[in-house]
């Protein structure tokens, strides 16, 4: 497995929050410099945390429907009546024109379970043209589409779940996979756990969403390119 690509660990250019469940105001301390970008609802789920957005972005039909319009009256907002996209693919596409590439994302769960399910389709779509990592409950969440190796912690508890399929190769899993598939409906590799400090993935086909423990906040794991 020579050629795999290592994750690094850097800073996010943005952190953009979705309007599901999001972390405690701790965990926006740690990202105070960093800009915050809330897709419509989440501002309000913000300000529950005393966290002011740079911007807001969406078609503002849950904040004007919340009455709260007064609590963001000097932050920017970026109003997109656009019906055919979703306010996060809205707050992605700013996040491209601007020139943001690494982004940190918060609030995918929460509500209806098929919100829940179209963020995930949408974060695999962007992977392609942004460096995205996924939070949630002190976990990260990481698109993978190339070859990769990955520092652990020894017992960590690692989860390779494809997008909707993937063929791979494992080093460094106490349940190594050879060659195996997994695909969505018949085989997930959930659940798997680290043997040491360093684990190795050959992508042979296919793509996959990986989860590990996220303990070094703020930086966020980027695969180098």
């Amino acid at each position: 497995m020579s050629s795999l690509r290592p994750v690094e660990y850097r800073l996010p250019d943005a952190v953009v929050c979705l309007d599901g469940t999001l972390p405690p105001a701790e965990f926006f301390a740690k990202l105070q410099s960093l800009p915050v970008i809330a897709a419509d609802g989440a501002a309000i789920r913000l300000a529950e945390r005393s966290v002011q957005p740079s911007i807001i972005i969406g078609d503002f039909d849950t904040l004007e429907a919340s009455g709260l319009q007064h609590l963001f009256e000097g932050t920017p907002q970026l109003r997109i009546a656009d019906q055919d996209s979703t306010d996060f693919e809205k707050c992605l596409h700013y996040c491209i024109d601007t020139g943001i590439g690494t982004v940190l994302i918060c609030g995918m769960h929460g509500g209806e379970m098929e919100h829940s399910l179209n963020n995930w389709s949408i974060a695999m779509r962007y992977a392609a043209s942004l460096h995205l990592c996924l939070y949630d409950a002190q976990r990260y969440g990481l698109p993978i589409s190339s070859s990769m190796s990955l520092p652990t912690e020894p017992g960590e508890t690692i989860s390779l779940i494809p997008q909707p399929y993937a063929v791979i190769t494992t080093q460094g899993l106490h349940w190594p996979l050879t060659r195996e598939e997994l695909r969505l409906g018949y085989r997930e590799g959930a659940r798997n756990r680290a043997a040491g400090k360093e684990i190795g993935i050959a992508l042979h086909e296919g793509s996959l969403l990986l989860f590990c423990n996220a303990t070094a906040l703020p930086l966020v794991p980027v695969v180098a390119e």
